[in-house]
């Protein structure tokens, strides 16, 4: 189990905790693992509980510590979060993307998921993404149904960001947040290494963090070292290799199978996630649960971690 930890409640304020970056705060220690799309590193306990684990996947831009604010909470709370292992995908964190894999299949990333949560002694998962970790979590849950045991999904990939991908002029109106931000990592992929400068050189002026409004609900009332991860985890083409991974991605097909218990999650102020992609989620699933949280962007996992992990014990 996590360590115990006391302090005052923080539930129902908003971002109430900063992100941690050293594994060591929570008693957790590294592996790695090598497949086909490159390196994937996972934090986890010294010693299972059990054969189940509580996979965490982050979204482009993120890492395993965009979950932190979410243990803390944990914490705080008493709640149990039995067996978490937080992972850094390909190309995120500390983890790295092969040289040949500008464009990756999902596939291809969730065998590697899978291979780390079986190389760990875990057989059964339930799983929890944010962003494009909901999406690769949809996926995972449609191709293993006996080793998928639910799902949440907070802010996760769905129609409106694959059908803009696919169309991005024809869709633009849908989610034109996440097309600007497609064409603005295209431009920082070409820059190369002055595009990290120019982004990091945008954080120590403190331009950054007005630069995240569509982000987060209330931007500046985030933690610095949330804006800090930020400059540090853009990764241009780790981006690139993401969105490619929706092309062509035919979700109702895929997603119809889908057998576990589900929650899909979104802020009430999201320029990713449309109230409609929850409504085709009840459609195509009926069994689901949907939730928009009040005075939330992008990033509940940071600003309402509470409202987070109330969905997470509810799923299971």
């Amino acid at each position: 189990m996590l360590p115990v930890r006391t302090s005052l409640p923080t539930a129902g304020r908003y971002a109430p905790h900063p992100l941690v970056d050293d594994e060591a705060v929570f008693r957790l220690e590294r592996t790695a693992v090598r497949g086909e799309p490159g390196v994937i590193v996972a934090r986890h306990l010294p010693e299972r509980e059990s054969e189940q684990a509580t996979l965490f996947l982050h979204g482009a831009a993120g890492s395993w510590s965009t979950w932190t604010p979410l243990l803390l909470a944990a914490l705080d709370t008493g709640d149990a979060l039995p067996d978490p292992v937080l992972l850094d995908l390909p190309g995120w964190g500390a983890g790295t993307l092969n040289e040949t894999s500008d464009a990756t299949s999902i596939d291809a990333v969730c065998e590697l998921i899978r291979a780390a949560a079986l190389h760990l002694g875990y057989t059964r998962w339930h799983i929890v993404g944010h962003s494009m970790g909901g999406f690769i979590a949809m996926h995972m849950a449609a191709r293993w149904p006996e080793e998928v045991l639910s799902v949440v999904s907070v802010s996760g990939t769905t129609w409106s960001v694959i059908d803009s991908v696919r169309h991005p002029v024809r869709n633009f109106r849908a989610v034109p947040g996440f097309v600007m931000l497609w064409r603005v990592m295209a431009v920082l992929s070409a820059l190369g290494t002055a595009g990290l400068a120019l982004v990091r050189g945008m954080r120590d002026v403190g331009l950054l963090r007005a630069a995240a409004f569509p982000l987060f609900r209330r931007p500046f009332r985030i933690d610095a070292s949330v804006i800090d991860a930020l400059s540090r985890e853009v990764r241009p083409r780790a981006f690139l290799a993401a969105v490619s991974m929706t092309r062509d991605y035919g979700p109702n097909g895929v997603w119809a199978s889908i057998a576990c218990p589900v929650t899909a999650l979104k802020g009430d102020r999201d320029v990713f996630v449309r109230d409609s992609d929850l409504e085709r989620l009840t459609r195509l699933l009926p069994a689901s649960r949907t939730q928009v949280i009040a005075d939330c962007g992008h990033f509940a996992n940071v600003e309402r971690p509470d409202a987070v992990l109330a969905a997470i014990i509810a799923t299971r």
